[in-house]
């Protein structure tokens, strides 16, 4: 589990700046199966916080970019619990927080992460209201880009209903980064946006 150098019990899903940056280790785990298999509560967690490891809040989306950082998203992590994006640098081992919401109507609790093949990093919100899917630049710009407008009279399917609060998921792009797909979760429709991805911020 992850730890921050020289802190005991860091609460990561606190307030930080943007752009803190701290130096982390890891802490083993030494019975990561709980022979409890039926109720496995915070079996882990529980082990790694006896050694001083950090929590964040609320950890949803996580993605691999090709510049071998890894993107962890803590949903409910902040001053306002309505996100926080953190940057993990595995061959430097410090972790960066990248962006922190200041307001729901700039991020509202964002959930599934992906990065771009040029290193632009899509958001899905999971919040309240009418749901959004926002661009976020390495620098910490973020902008929206798409909103959650779907709203069905039986068109398809027989489906019909205001799905406008349902949350954007699983964000992906196509291997050769000319198609971002991902679907609203509600009632389940899948979108495939093209480029050009060359000209943007993504």
């Amino acid at each position: 589990m992850l730890k921050v150098k020289n802190v005991s019990l860091a609460n990561l899903g606190a307030s930080y700046p943007n752009g803190t940056t701290f130096d982390v280790e890891w802490v083993p785990i030494a019975n990561p199966d709980n022979p409890a298999s039926n109720s496995p509560g915070n079996f882990v967690w529980k082990q790694g916080r006896a050694l001083n490891a950090a929590t964040f809040a609320r950890l949803e989306g996580c993605w691999y970019g090709d510049d071998q950082r890894i993107y962890i998203v803590s949903t409910s992590g902040g001053s306002i619990a309505q996100g926080q994006i953190w940057v993990y640098d595995p061959a430097e081992e410090t972790i960066t927080l990248l962006f922190e919401s200041p307001d729901p109507e700039v991020l509202n609790m964002p959930d599934n992460i992906t990065v771009s093949p040029r290193g632009g990093i899509v958001l899905c919100e999971d919040g309240s209201g009418i749901e959004y899917l926002h661009g976020l630049t390495v620098d910490g710009e973020i902008f929206r880009f798409a909103q959650n407008n779907v709203k069905l009279n039986g068109e398809r399917n027989g489906i019909a209903g205001d799905f406008t609060g349902s949350e954007w998921a699983g964000a992906t792009y196509s291997p050769d980064g000319h198609w971002l797909f991902v679907n609203i979760q509600s009632p389940g429709i899948t979108f495939a946006i093209t480029g050009p991805w060359k000209s943007g911020a993504l």
